[in-house]
């Protein structure tokens, strides 16, 4: 039986679609808002996150010419020019290319007044420094002029970009030349990528430095005029080439803090996505961040709430068409009453007929309902992703926390230059050089401190290879060598020759140098100093246990259970952040192994590391 519609008045159907264009145009915007303004919180957490790691990373170079500048034979080696002996400069050199290495830095350079590299850290290299002219970069004339320079640029010798620093040498009150110090931002750029958006660091030319999407670096964000390309150009700050502007279009502003653009898609080429973007002054001056965030959960967003009320809708119009035929029925039933026995039979026909359809209507509803899980599923995810966001932000967040412990550290190390400046100067070079080495101490803790919370934060992203065990663990012995011996401890180490492990090399050494780093620091105050490394050979399972074992007085059960959690230490305040085993489970767990402690019933604690055991005949790959 067919339902007649012309019972419905025009009118009616006008003002229902009418209605249902603007529920659906509200909750679409409505949606849209929702979800734009969710992704703007996730933007200001980046934001956040980048300024802080951005100051942790580069931050902590920023003192390290100064530091250079004061050394003595720096300042004997630019006083004398040309006419120092080659003695000096050796020692300049070597001094430079040790400074390099404990700091991680890609060059240290020293630079007379000419603006010549008369000593630098790679001097020993086939691309060394020495001998290229820098009076044209802006660092080095900043460094002269004001005391200080900044500058990023692409290396005129290396070709590979950096952020450089320069601190002015003073003899007498006098600038006699200046050191440099150059860093690699690569580390940031790895650390910065996620899915689904871009992050970068913009300088005061409007030219993208450090950016997560390779294809837009040394790319301007703005018009760069013919006096900022000349500039550019005299400077080599970008090694020659010319800045292009980076093709994107602003499609309209959200907030003060927050506008949409079509930017290129690096994922897929030849396509252009929308984006939301935000921007913040970076930590360094001049500098700005800026984060872009996919709105295509915003669209998705949409979609799901066109559909609830599209299905809204239908459901009420299902209702009205089914109302509309009842009353017809009932009419029909009033004029025929005559013919009972044969309305009562259309009536049967007629409500078989209305069964029929609404068990279809419940199948499309149970459809929907399912769909609609779905997309609640979908959001839960996405809200996950939101509360992943928010905890980064709070890592970015402590990592501030570290000011006050690193403080002190530098106030010390303020004290210490000073009171060696008067030793020299009172002819007292062993209360100086004593100092000095407290100097160091208290920059290889400050280290410990920066370098703890950087492993901690960054995924880790290993290829696993056959590692021998008995190299990893000859490389974390050779580091502590000098303190196993002065400190008397019995270091015994059994592990069978030829014993290999699926791992990353330079991260398996990293595990066992923590290990052991723990295990000396356990027994340091014993009398009986002995600590045990062991591997048993592979099992049917083909796999190897490594044991590490100390002496020392064990782990508290309260502390044991919550052992490979973050921020949890035994050791005093100031000697360590908790971080240590925590990253250790971290790397241990990317190679597909398993780690454990507990205390030993004659004393002591164990550590065992259930690895895969690698075969000649086996290649695998891991992430």
């Amino acid at each position: 039986m067919r339902v007649r519609t012309r019972s419905i008045p025009l009118w009616a159907w006008a003002a229902a679609i009418a209605l249902y264009l603007g529920a659906a145009a509200a909750a679409v915007e409505f949606a849209w808002d929702r979800a734009i303004d969710a992704l703007a919180q996730v933007g200001a957490h980046r934001l956040d996150l980048y300024a802080a790691s951005l100051k942790s990373e580069l931050g902590r170079y920023e003192m390290m010419p100064a530091i250079v500048a004061r050394q003595d034979s720096v300042r004997a080696l630019l006083a004398a020019g040309s006419r120092a002996s080659p003695d000096l400069l050796h020692e300049v050199d070597t001094y430079l290319e040790a400074v390099n290495n404990e700091a991680g830095s890609l060059a240290v350079d020293v630079i007379d007044l000419q603006g010549e590299v008369i000593a630098a850290s790679n001097w020993n290299q086939s691309f060394s420094f020495v001998g290229t002219n820098v009076s044209y970069r802006p660092y080095f004339k900043d460094a002269l002029a004001h005391g200080t320079g900044r500058f990023f640029g692409i290396g005129t010798n290396t070709g590979m970009p950096g952020l450089y620093y320069a601190s002015a040498v003073r003899v007498a009150g006098k600038p006699v030349g200046a050191t440099a110090v150059k860093l690699s931002v690569d580390a940031l750029e790895t650390a910065w990528r996620a899915p689904g958006e871009a992050a970068m660091v913009i300088d005061s030319n409007g030219v993208i430095v450090i950016s997560t999407v390779p294809a837009w670096k040394f790319t301007a964000i703005r018009p760069i005029t013919a006096q900022q390309q000349r500039v550019i150009q005299d400077s080599r700050q970008y090694a020659g080439r010319n800045v292009d502007a980076l093709p994107y279009r602003r499609v309209g502003d959200w907030n003060d803090a927050a506008w949409l653009g079509r930017f290129p898609d690096w994922r897929r080429a030849g396509h252009t996505t929308q984006f939301l973007v935000m921007s913040r002054p970076a930590p360094q001056a001049g500098d700005s961040i800026m984060v872009l965030l996919d709105v295509a959960s915003a669209r998705r967003q949409q979609q799901v709430a066109l559909a609830f009320v599209t299905g809204a809708f239908l459901i009420a119009g299902l209702y009205a068409l089914y109302a509309a035929q009842r009353r017809r029925t009932i009419a029909v039933r009033l004029k025929a009453q005559d013919a009972l026995r044969a309305a009562n039979d259309r009536l049967e026909m007629t409500v078989a007929q209305r069964t029929a359809a609404l068990v279809e209507t419940n199948e499309r509803m149970q459809q929907e309902i399912v769909e609609r899980k779905r997309t609640e599923q979908r959001l839960r995810d996405t809200q996950q992703e939101v509360v992943h966001a928010g905890k980064l932000a709070v890592l970015g967040q402590m990592a501030a926390g570290l000011t006050h412990e690193l403080n002190q550290p530098l106030v010390a190390i303020r004290t210490l230059c000073d009171n060696a400046r008067t030793f020299f100067e009172r002819n007292q070079p062993a209360q100086a050089v004593a100092n000095l080495e407290r100097v160091a101490k208290l920059v290889d803790s400050m280290a410990v401190l920066t370098g703890e919370l950087k492993t901690f934060a960054r995924k880790p992203d290993v290829e696993r290879m056959a590692v021998s065990l008995n190299e990893a663990v000859a490389h974390a012995r050779l580091i502590y060598e000098a303190r196993i011996r002065d400190e008397g401890v019995q270091l015994d180490v059994n592990i069978p020759a030829g014993s290999t492990v699926w791992a990353e090399s330079s991260q398996l050494q990293q595990v066992i140098v923590n290990l052991l780093g723990n295990a000396l620091d356990a027994v340091h105050h014993e009398e009986k100093r002995i600590i045990t490394i062991a591997a048993a050979d592979p099992d049917a399972r083909e796999r190897v246990l490594f044991t590490l074992a100390d002496t020392g007085p064990g782990i508290a059960p309260d502390v044991l259970a919550h052992l490979f959690e973050p921020f949890v230490t035994t050791k005093p305040r100031g000697q360590g952040l908790g971080l240590g085993l925590a990253i250790t489970s971290r790397i241990v767990e990317g190679f597909g192994a398993k780690i454990s402690a507990a205390n030993l019933a004659g004393g002591g604690a164990q550590f065992t590391i259930e690895f895969a055991a690698a075969t000649s005949q086996r290649v695998v790959h891991g992430r």
